[in-house]
């Protein structure tokens, strides 16, 4: 076995071991189960740790009890910011294996990747707390409150780079769409990863997508569009477009996608860890061009 079979190995086994950690053995994760947010956290932490970060919390108040965002943060030489992050709550009543935890699994495989080879910029890493509703699109919302502590610090921010939902795939289940005629345009199939921007973004978007492309077996397609098109907004770039940032969405489209969408048979058995591989290696060697 080669050095990157042994290496796409790691990865997809430390992918499996953070999502049945998440989803499985905490489960559903929301401020009105008790602890589970705390429990989801300290895992977080705990990964970050393991593999040489240094992890901070970015507490505050929500509904009058505590949550934070777990931060991890790599210096790199001088330059603008990039964020990498992915939210790991949950909605009541689902234990959210593609939504969020998927995502998570994602980051905190970036983050060793990125610790093993050095990344090209300064970057986070952040695990936000409170995407779901009711929390979306208020202060309460964790990517909301980092965004602007990034604005009020005047910080510089290169790129955003929201993971949403990143391990749904079916290769005989047909793709829907938001707006008819998209299929003609778009694959038909679900077996690929979407890479939606705002226009502002667009040029960041169109240079992840190619280096995705190129650094992976997945196919990566691109959707620049307003942010009220197709649910793009629906998720934690949205905070950064809010306050002026470039940020784009890395998604399986979701509910246009997958049934168990919110669900309680969003479980772990149902992702594809193959194609999970396939798109944090794509995004190692894209970002690692940033």
């Amino acid at each position: 076995m080669g050095i990157k079979a042994r290496a796409v190995k790691t990865l997809k086994a430390n992918l499996r071991r953070h999502v049945e950690a998440l989803s499985v053995d905490i489960g559903q994760r929301h401020m009105w189960k008790e602890g589970s947010l705390d429990r989801a956290a300290e895992y977080i932490e705990s990964q970050f740790t393991a593999i040489g970060h240094k992890p901070w919390r970015q507490t505050f108040s929500a509904y009058d009890k505590p949550v934070a965002n777990i931060i991890a943060e790599w210096p790199g030489p001088p330059g603008p910011l990039l964020v990498i992050g992915a939210h790991y709550d949950t909605v009541p009543g689902s234990p959210g294996a593609d939504d969020n935890t998927s995502a998570v699994a994602g980051l905190l495989e970036l983050a060793r990747l990125f610790q093993e080879t050095q990344a090209p910029r300064p970057t986070t890493f952040a695990a936000f707390v409170n995407e779901e509703s009711p929390c979306y699109g208020s202060a309460k919302m964790g990517s909301m409150r980092h965004a602007s502590l990034l604005k009020e610090q005047r910080t510089e921010v290169e790129l955003m780079v929201c993971l949403e939902m990143i391990g749904y795939f079916r290769k005989d289940q047909p793709q829907e769409y938001p707006i008819p005629g998209m299929g003609l345009i778009y694959p038909k199939f679900a077996d690929f990863i979407a890479v939606t921007a705002n226009p502002p973004s667009a040029w960041r978007a169109i240079k992840l997508t190619r280096g995705i492309r190129k650094g992976s077996d997945i196919n990566a397609r691109l959707l620049v569009a307003p942010e009220q098109i197709g649910g793009i907004n629906r998720s934690d770039n949205y905070s950064y477009w809010k306050h002026g940032y470039r940020a784009v969405m890395v998604t399986d489209t979701a509910n246009f996608r997958n049934r168990n969408y919110h669900q309680e048979t969003d479980t772990i058995d149902t992702l594809d860890f193959d194609s999970m591989a396939e798109v944090v290696t794509g995004l190692h060697a894209a970002l690692s061009r940033f």
